[in-house]
């Protein structure tokens, strides 16, 4: 009977410590999200003005738009950043899937559908100002860049 409790106990020592070595090595070797959000929005921004030739006059009426999406962008990677550091520290203080680190993941994802529907406002915002060609290649895009997704 007590052998069976050591065996127990050894078992989950060794998913804790795969479990934490993972989100270590995570966190440690792989790409920040949020620096890679941004590298992609300000390309996939560039990209969007050569391929829809944008006018000169498109992008002045553009300009008010492009603004505030950005800063509504970098406010969300920020609290996006921040809810990271709050699910780090509750995994730590926790070491379970608590109450505590349950709320800063459900924060994250808030923060990314904010995002995401910040994102597809602003796209939706730019309509009205481009022509019908315009917006039929910025709908493909658009469509092209969620199915790719996996």
């Amino acid at each position: 009977m007590k052998r069976r409790y050591v065996n127990a106990t050894l078992f989950l020592l060794i998913v804790l410590a795969t479990a934490f070595g993972g989100l270590y090595l995570g966190q440690h070797f792989m790409p920040k999200p949020h620096v890679h959000q941004i590298q992609s929005a300000s390309s996939w921004h560039q990209i969007l003005h050569d391929k829809l030739h944008i006018t000169p006059e498109q992008d002045v009426r553009l300009e008010e738009i492009e603004r505030h999406y950005r800063q509504r962008r970098q406010y969300l990677e920020e609290q996006m950043r921040l809810t990271n550091m709050e699910l780090a520290e509750a995994i730590k203080a926790d070491k379970s899937f608590s109450p505590k680190v349950q709320a800063a993941t459900d924060k994250i994802h808030h923060a990314m559908g904010e995002l995401q529907k910040a994102t597809l406002e602003h796209l939706f915002e730019m309509r009205p100002i481009l022509t019908d060609e315009q917006n039929r290649k910025l709908e493909q895009m658009v469509t092209d860049a969620l199915y790719e997704q996996k």
